[in-house]
């Protein structure tokens, strides 16, 4: 009996040893220490949002700590928006486990820890909108499993690593409102995965690399206000998928494609301004039906607008600074199209050659149209009474062309008015004291005559009016 009872302990003892083997190792005391040095290196928490971080309690229960359910270690740690002050601290690389760091919108400051690459089965890196300095560590690469990074909104500075090229299940990649410098690499070609390329408002020069047309799967491509110079790869007209567009203030130039928006069906947002874009606009353009902004503005472009009926969606429209001309019995009609865009709030056209008579189809744009500027040009006409349909106008800029008669009384809710340099005839109407919202108006440089209404004195917010080089009487009020 007692060697039955020695032989069934044994059985039951090497049992349990083989079941504890077999159990995960649930230590994560590496995971507490580098999380309390992560705190070590915070000097201001206002919200107390650490407050939960001792060692009395389970580290899976502090704030912004996410844990496995199985090993009970650390996958996750967001603290985003919690106004934390605090260095980078290079223990956060001790988390081995750790797949989603979400840091965005705080106030965290030194550089990114060369160790990060350590962090192999990170997918998710956010640290927007802090203070970070320093360059971008291209052991980075390291991370292969990641597919979301986003760095913007900080101090870095120098060139974007072309290692990151080999992070090859990478979605969303953003450096956004930084301070880097250099190319583009064109390593970034090699993100077949990627979503979203965001670097606008940097220093980066040069071309934009042909090879960014093999990201088939790419729906935003940021890249506006840098100094990216050239023409615009034909390779990137081959991006179906595109939604956004972005390429304003740089150094583009060349001619776009004729066939650009049926090359590019999806696009929403296309911004190109302040660049050196030339030739005439895309013929394509009226098949746009999914826009929503466009913007043209500041380049060469030249010849005729055309006719745009079909661009249900779009509400910001700018062709401004350009050699846009209206020559022909239609070269207007492009602006009566316009009438079937209501969901139309900015429109501008200013500082182009057109000429004629003032479109009166103006009167019957949207009502949601909130800023109308077509000054800089030849226009003749009167303007139209029924301008004051546009109920929900706050800018109407129409200096520096050749309009002539009076100001329609019927002029509401405009918070600035500019009309110098016309032949604008007639008093100032009085109702142009009821703008209670004006805060500024310029009719210099007309042929009105009469008194300066006394109920001006009901613009309290009125900062900057100019009466001058006119036949007016009377004192401006305060």
């Amino acid at each position: 009996m007692e060697a039955t009872t020695f032989i069934i302990s044994v059985a039951l003892s090497a049992l349990l040893h083989h079941s504890l083997a077999l159990r995960p190792n649930l230590d994560n005391s590496t995971d507490q220490n580098a999380l309390l040095s992560f705190k070590f290196h915070v000097t201001s928490d206002p919200i107390g949002v650490l407050d939960t971080w001792n060692q009395n309690s389970s580290i899976c229960t502090w704030h912004g700590v996410l844990c496995s359910s199985t090993k009970n270690r650390v996958t996750g740690l967001t603290l985003a928006n919690m106004t934390l002050t605090a260095a980078m601290s290079p223990y956060i690389t001790n988390l081995s486990f750790l797949r989603v760091l979400d840091l965005k919108d705080n106030n965290y400051h030194g550089t990114i820890p060369v160790e990060i690459g350590k962090l192999r089965r990170l997918e998710t890196l956010i640290l927007a909108s802090n203070n970070i300095d320093g360059m971008i560590p291209s052991s980075l690469s390291g991370c292969s499993r990641l597919k979301v990074i986003d760095l913007s909104e900080n101090h870095l500075e120098g060139t974007i690593p072309s290692e990151l090229g080999n992070l090859l299940i990478l979605q969303d990649l953003s450096f956004a409102k930084n301070n880097l410098t250099g190319l583009i690499p064109s390593s970034l070609g090699n993100l077949s995965f990627l979503r979203t390329l965001g670097l606008k408002s940097n220093y980066l020069h040069g071309p934009i690399p042909v090879e960014l047309g093999r990201l088939n799967t790419l729906l935003q491509l940021h890249i506006g206000d840098n100094h990216v110079s050239g023409e615009v790869p034909s390779s990137i007209f081959n991006l179906s998928s595109l939604i956004f567009m972005i390429f304003a203030k740089n150094e583009l130039s060349g001619h776009l494609p004729s066939n650009l928006f049926t090359a590019l069906p999806s696009l929403t947002n296309l911004l190109l301004g302040s660049n050196l874009f030339q030739g005439n606009i895309p013929t394509s353009f009226p098949n746009a039906t999914n826009l929503l902004r466009v913007d043209f503005s500041n380049n060469q472009y030249s010849g005729l607008v055309p006719s745009l009926w079909n661009l249900h969606n779009l509400s910001f429209l700018n062709f401004e600074i350009n050699q846009l001309v209206s020559e022909g019995e239609h070269g207007l009609h492009f602006i009566t199209s316009l009438t079937n865009l209501t969901f139309l709030q900015v429109f501008s056209v200013a500082s182009n050659h057109f000429t004629g008579m003032f479109p009166s189809s103006i009167a019957n744009l949207s009502g949601q149209l909130t800023m109308l500027v077509m000054g800089g040009n030849h226009f003749e006409g009167n303007i139209p009474e029924g301008i004051g349909n546009l109920g929900s106008l706050t800018q109407l800029s129409l200096e520096s062309n050749s309009l002539s008669g009076k100001i329609p009384s019927t002029i509401v809710n405009l918070q600035n008015l500019f009309l110098d340099f016309n032949f604008l005839s007639g008093s100032i109407p009085k109702s142009l004291g009821n703008l209670s919202q004006l805060y500024e108006m310029g009719l210099s440089r007309n042929n009105f005559t009469g008194t300066i209404p006394s109920r001006l004195s009901n613009c309290q917010h009125l900062q900057f009016l100019d009466l001058s080089m006119n036949g007016l009487i009377g004192k401006i009020p305060k």
